[in-house]
């Protein structure tokens, strides 16, 4: 039966309980002058793909359309529990030593492809018949390993999953998302990436995170306080890998110019360091990334991780 109650909320309020902030962030970037409007939106409210929705509509956007989508069957319920498909482990991420104690908010780096680089990149996915997003990820872990990371090493990445294609909520802003997780090497190719993508969603490991993850309806919110507290404790992950699809927008019904660039980031957290975010908005792609304040890295590591993380497409001028 379906519910009001956002049960995925409930994990960012116990991480909110423990000063981990659940702050998504959405930016209107002017790309002649670099100047950005933010709309900053909780996730204890929205998932990414609600809140593309929601900051548009604070700026006075006419509500964007997001491009057509597979609709995904929801499996039958004991289809749900297979085991994993992938046997490989993660190490624990050895992360550079810093030099300070980071713990003030900065804002997410942005950069972004234009028309032709954007269609470049499909082209290249399509070339090596994988997803886009399986070059995306394999160019995020190579520029973490290069500029992060003590060494190369196979790290775990949390990979989301929009479940609006699969099922409805009583609320269609709330939190409709799960995820899996999966392992990256430095020396992966692209096919292995997407051979992994496509065996964790063919084996549900998002539907058995999702009903997990509402452990809520059955322990309250005190509960989940309490597990979260122990989670943040438990195993280390390399970050979240958010790609939010493509989405049309009209930015000049806010009075925005049309090339104006839109790009997100999650918020990240001591156990998923690395946020970042990639959208397509009328056919360009913008790439956004902030490490969390417990890495303790300065901004210009953070510059430059995206930087190879752009450049690690092969599209770049």
């Amino acid at each position: 039966m379906a519910t009001s109650t956002d049960y995925i909320g409930m994990w960012y309020r116990a991480r909110a309980r423990l000063g981990v902030d659940d702050r998504i962030e959405f930016m209107f970037i002017n790309p002649a002058s670099g100047d950005r409007r933010t709309v900053a939106l909780r996730h204890r409210h929205y998932d990414g793909a609600a809140g593309i929705q929601v900051s548009a509509r604070q700026l006075g956007m006419q509500s964007p359309q997001t491009a057509s989508s597979r609709q995904r069957k929801a499996p039958g319920f004991w289809r749900r529990w297979q085991g994993s498909p992938e046997s490989r482990q993660a190490a624990t991420p050895q992360w550079r030593q810093q030099s300070i104690s980071g713990k003030d908010h900065r804002e997410p780096v942005v950069q972004w492809l234009s028309l032709e680089q954007t269609k470049a990149l499909y082209q290249r996915a399509a070339e090596q018949k994988v997803s886009v997003n399986s070059l995306l990820l394999l160019a995020l872990h190579r520029s973490i390993s290069a500029t992060l990371l003590e060494t190369g090493q196979p790290g775990s990445w949390c990979f989301p999953v929009n479940m609006r294609n699969s099922l409805a909520g009583p609320q269609p802003e709330m939190n409709l998302s799960s995820a899996f997780y999966m392992t990256v090497a430095e020396d992966d190719k692209p096919e292995r990436i997407d051979r992994s993508i496509r065996a964790h969603l063919k084996a549900n490991v998002h539907w058995r995170y999702w009903h997990l993850a509402r452990i809520g309806r059955w322990i309250g919110q005190r509960g989940v306080n309490w597990l979260c507290e122990r989670l943040l404790n438990g195993p280390q992950h390399l970050g979240s890998f958010s790609s939010l699809g493509e989405w049309q927008m009209n930015f000049a019904s806010a009075g925005m110019n049309d090339d104006t660039v839109f790009a997100c980031c999650g918020p990240g957290s001591p156990t998923h360091p690395v946020a970042n975010g990639v959208i397509v908005v009328n056919g360009c792609m913008s790439l956004a990334l902030k490490l969390h304040p417990s890495l303790g890295a300065q901004q210009s590591e953070a510059e430059r991780c995206l930087q190879h993380w752009v450049n690690g497409l092969g599209v770049a001028e």
